[in-house]
């Protein structure tokens, strides 16, 4: 019981922090069709700016978080302004921007490799103790990783359907000329869509970098789990992610529990043919229909 309460704990911890990462990636391919592979960026400002804040800085940690939501939506607003807008007019969209993006986050990468040299460091934003609940030990860095990533969640839903901005990126992501014709500006909709997504980016990149490491590729390995997240749970899902983020962090624990830490994302990946195999839109994803 001991064990199984400790492998549910840690595989909790992890499936945090990939619907964390999950859905920025499901919010941007939902609104815009867009696969971005620089989300691994957005989540090492956000670790970085956290860094920053607290250790060169000096300041609490209450002020990392508001910190990197300000470097997502800078982030996200440069983003979108310097590549996406130009491409998303373009034919081939849906190639070029995985082009542009994987260029983008080789970009930051090698920026903030400058900017912070190539050593891993200690993410100061981190909650010690934590509580026995039978024979394991539940840390508060995981509580606190949970609630955040219920609280990303919580926020970008009430916004997508409770706030005029989130109606706005709907009706575009739905019928882009129709919208235009109704008189909305579809480049700014895009724009927020950019700027919201990046934000969850950002947070999750501290919330991840918390529980890792940081350095100047540290978003890499998440974007990637992430990624895999969102094609097994259907691309554009976002509560589909977030549930399959906890049961395939509960499924890689387990794995590296059982035959060893090397054998636990190779199995979530033969999970993923295993999926595609069966659903090729994923287990919650949708078959759309092109009219011609």
């Amino acid at each position: 019981m001991d064990i199984f309460l400790q492998v549910l704990f840690s595989g909790l911890t992890v499936g945090a922090m990939y619907a964390a990462g999950s859905i920025s990636l499901s919010l941007l391919w939902s609104s815009m069709g867009m696969l971005n592979l620089a989300n691994s960026s957005f989540i090492a400002i956000g670790g970085y700016a956290a860094y920053f804040c607290m250790t060169i800085l000096g300041a609490s940690w209450v002020f990392a978080i508001p910190l990197a939501i300000v470097s997502g939506a800078v982030a996200g607003y440069l983003f979108y302004h310097l590549v996406v807008r130009w491409l998303f007019v373009r034919p081939d969209f849906a190639i070029n921007i995985i082009i542009s993006t994987v260029a983008v986050a080789a970009l930051v990468e090698n920026v903030i490799l400058n900017a912070f040299g190539p050593e891993a460091r200690r993410q100061p934003f981190q909650i010690p103790g934590g509580m026995p609940i039978g024979g394991a030990f539940l840390p508060f860095q995981t509580l606190l990783t949970l609630v955040m990533a219920m609280l990303l969640l919580a926020l970008v839903l009430w916004i997508m359907k409770r706030t005029r901005t989130g109606l706005v990126i709907r009706a575009v992501a739905q019928q882009r000329d129709a919208a235009q014709l109704m008189g909305i500006d579809v480049s700014s909709s895009f724009a927020r869509a950019m700027m919201l997504a990046a934000t969850v980016g950002t947070v999750s990149g501290v919330l991840v970098t918390a529980s890792t490491q940081l350095f100047p590729a540290t978003g890499f390995d998440a974007t990637v789990k992430a990624l895999v997240i969102c094609i097994i749970a259907g691309l554009g899902n976002i509560r589909a992610s977030i549930l399959m983020a906890f049961v395939l962090g509960i499924f890689e624990i387990a794995i590296q529990y059982i035959f060893g830490q090397r054998f636990g994302f190779p199995a979530m990946l033969g999970l993923v043919i295993v999926v595609l195999i069966v659903s090729p839109v994923g287990l919650f994803g949708k078959q759309t229909v092109t009219r011609v």
